[in-house]
């Protein structure tokens, strides 16, 4: 795996489905050996996973508050049409 794919993988084992997370929540919840395991990794990575995340539609920017402040939450992936008709049938 490279190095974004690593960064990543990690936010999103970090992340909640049910409560949006700030940066600095995100940040605490990722275990320091995981973080040792990353070389020189630093806040713009963190950020720049966010992003990339919020494009692959897996993390959606939740709410902004009044403080400007950013909360993420990690989106349920959304089942293909053969699945679903699938799952209707085996009821």
């Amino acid at each position: 795996m490279s190095r974004k794919e690593d960064i990543e993988s990690l936010v999103l084992e970090v992340l909640s489905f049910y409560e949006p997370m700030s940066f600095e929540l995100i940040l605490l919840d990722i275990p320091d050996e995981r973080i040792a395991q990353i070389p020189d990794f630093c806040r713009a990575d963190l950020e720049e996973a966010l992003k990339l995340l919020e494009k692959k539609k897996k993390v959606k920017l939740s709410l902004e508050n009044e403080k400007k402040e950013k909360f993420w939450i990690k989106v349920f992936p959304k089942k293909s049409i053969l699945s679903q008709i699938f799952s209707y049938f085996r009821r």
